[in-house]
């Protein structure tokens, strides 16, 4: 089985999973799981395709060794051991292949708080991470892989991916609007608050309990999972992962 055949397999697999969390709070972690492989999957197949035929996709592998083949050396992979995230972004930085870092860290920071952190685990929460992952996959496969998302993918996987972005999309600009009316300090704080996420269950749709107060005096509520804060709860933690 090809590695683009697996990737395409484990996304579909976790969005499988996603429509049925809200009766199954375990699916939650395997669709953030499989979501996550899925996208790592398609960036090792970029770099197998990028790979010389006589290196044993050299691109991908964890270990190389030199090799004479037709007088030339060609450094070879070595055993069956792949990258990991880290090794990927590094290799990806050095061949000049641009994604978007910062929200495939959100990506993997989610799922692994999902796995070992969150007393909470709510099927509306996971919807930032499928929305993050739409993004980043419609773009990898157009932009890095030339193919078209949807013939790839399947016409139901694209249909959740897009359904799902979506309704997120929306979510979150209705918080970002509530957010918007409140009076902070600063700039920056406001964009602080509009990027954090519950502590409880992951969702990054926070608003304000009352509109067109001062910010120090709000309670910020989940949308996900009914979890209320005060102004002094987030802003620390908020400013620091901003």
């Amino acid at each position: 089985m090809s590695i683009l055949k697996n990737a395409v397999d484990s996304i579909a697999l976790g969005l499988e999973d996603y429509e049925t969390s809200e009766s199954d709070e375990r699916r939650i972690i395997s669709c953030a799981r499989n979501i996550y492989a899925g996208i790592l999957l398609l960036f090792k197949h970029k770099l197998s395709s990028l790979s010389d035929p006589n290196t044993d996709e050299a691109l991908i592998k964890e270990r190389v060794n030199p090799k004479i083949v037709d007088n030339k050396i060609l450094w070879v992979g070595k055993g069956k051991k792949t990258f990991d995230y880290q090794n990927i972004k590094d290799r990806f930085e050095s061949l000049g292949i641009k994604v978007d870092w910062k929200r495939i860290d959100k990506i993997n920071d989610y799922r692994n708080k999902v796995e070992h952190y969150f007393d909470t685990l709510e099927h509306e929460a996971i919807q930032g991470l499928i929305s993050n992952s739409f993004i980043i996959i419609r773009d990898f496969i157009s932009e890095q892989l030339k193919e078209d998302p949807k013939e790839l993918l399947g016409s139901d996987s694209w249909s959740t991916l897009v359904e799902v972005h979506e309704v997120h999309e929306k979510e979150k600009e209705d918080c970002v609007n509530s957010m918007e009316t409140l009076t902070f300090y600063t700039e920056k704080i406001l964009d602080a608050f509009v990027s954090y996420s519950c502590e409880e269950c992951g969702s990054d749709l926070i608003y304000p309990s009352e509109l067109n107060e001062d910010a120090i005096e709000s309670e910020f509520v989940c949308k996900s999972c009914d979890v209320a804060y005060s102004y002094e709860e987030i802003v620390s933690p908020a400013i620091k992962d901003h």
